[in-house]
């Protein structure tokens, strides 16, 4: 969700940058004869590249932590209907609502009567 609202806002300022430019030039070309000013702002070239360092950046951290969640090691505790207790680990983002794929590689599928606990390391 992040990340679209920072494409999107990407877009409105590289858009409003290009205008802008597209203005600015304009003008000049119609006062040739008006001395130039100087220009003590970051050139819009400038500009942008900070804004796309920005923009890998936060992106980059944000792949970085959802990597690091998805990776964490959770202790399972299935316990059956029977009483019968298993302990288990597996990766956080291996686990999908009632099914999980352990660390030593068992695929798991927890019944209606299971109870389970998960503890994080």
């Amino acid at each position: 969700m992040l990340t679209k609202i920072l494409f999107t806002l990407v877009v409105i300022i590289g858009v409003a940058i290009f205008y802008r430019n597209k203005s600015s030039q304009a003008v000049q070309t119609t006062k040739k004869t008006a001395p130039v000013e100087a220009d003590d702002s970051l050139p819009t070239r400038t500009l942008a590249y900070i804004l796309i360092g920005v923009l890998v950046a936060i992106s980059a951290g944000i792949f970085a932590y959802n990597w690091h969640q998805d990776n964490r090691i959770i202790n399972i505790k299935v316990t059956s209907e029977g009483g019968e207790v298993v302990n288990y680990q597996a990766r956080h983002g291996a686990i999908k609502g009632r099914k999980f794929t352990s660390l030593d590689g068992i695929n798991v599928t927890l019944g209606e009567g299971d109870r389970v606990e998960m503890l994080s390391q």
